[in-house]
């Protein structure tokens, strides 16, 4: 049996460069998938790293503002309604943005990360959970960050607002659990992107952790193997 043999998955920013990978490994490990996206340019290189697996019928996408209440509302019921079931969200979907000290951050700047980070994160989860508390199984897993959990100067509105997530991520473990619905959330350092390394071409690319293995680690946090494990913040740091 595969990992996640018959599981249907909503992944938000599965269209993205840490979210293709994680597409790819929930379908090839079973699952049905369904992504709600926006950028219009990402679709193209999933269907690139997809291959022949794009498209199919173990995927759906859709365009839908995860920062959009109704839009998610809706991609969700039609998911449900395709699929019979949710039995997992990844929140993949954020934003990163620093470089000022606290005295030079705008207010627009600071809410700009919630709006990023949080906001979706609150959106999604909350539109799944009944669904999941229903069929008194599910898998939640959202993304915080290592400076998330430790706090970096120059970085606090991004800081704060992936701290955010680790907190909600407890908060709402605490709430599902005897539902059978654990919630987790992962915590990267740098990921290996083309993107991070054209800003930061200097860097020791090779400690950086990759997309492929942040994939394999939410697979097992989204599986059946996975019981015993809620409110966890795990790290995915690589060699960094």
């Amino acid at each position: 049996m595969q990992l996640l043999e018959n599981r249907v998955a909503i992944i938000t920013g599965g269209t993205g460069a840490l979210g293709r990978a994680v597409t790819k490994n929930f379908l090839t490990a079973g699952a049905k998938v369904a992504i709600p996206w926006v950028i219009e340019a990402e679709v193209p290189m999933l269907e690139t790293q997809l291959g022949n697996r794009f498209p199919s019928t173990e995927l759906f996408l859709k365009k839908a503002d995860v920062a959009d209440e109704k839009q998610i509302s809706d991609f969700v019921g039609e998911v449900a309604s395709q699929w019979s079931k949710v039995d997992i969200l990844v929140n993949l979907v954020g934003g990163f943005w620093g470089g000022k000290s606290v005295a030079q951050t705008t207010m627009q700047e600071w809410q700009t990360m919630f709006d990023l980070n949080v906001r979706p994160t609150f959106i999604c989860c909350r539109a799944v959970v009944p669904i999941m508390q229903r069929g008194k199984w599910g898998r939640i897993v959202s993304v915080t960050s290592r400076t998330g959990l430790l706090g970096a100067g120059d970085f606090a509105a991004y800081a704060v607002a992936k701290g955010a997530i680790a907190t909600f991520t407890a908060s709402l473990a605490e709430e599902v659990l005897p539902d059978n619905v654990l919630v987790n959330a992962i915590a990267p350092s740098t990921i290996d992107t083309e993107a991070n390394r054209k800003a930061m071409p200097n860097a020791k690319h090779e400690k950086w952790v990759k997309p492929e293995d942040i994939a394999r680690t939410l697979a097992f946090l989204c599986s059946d193997d996975c019981r015993a494990t809620a409110g966890a913040i795990v790290p995915v740091y690589g060699k960094a």
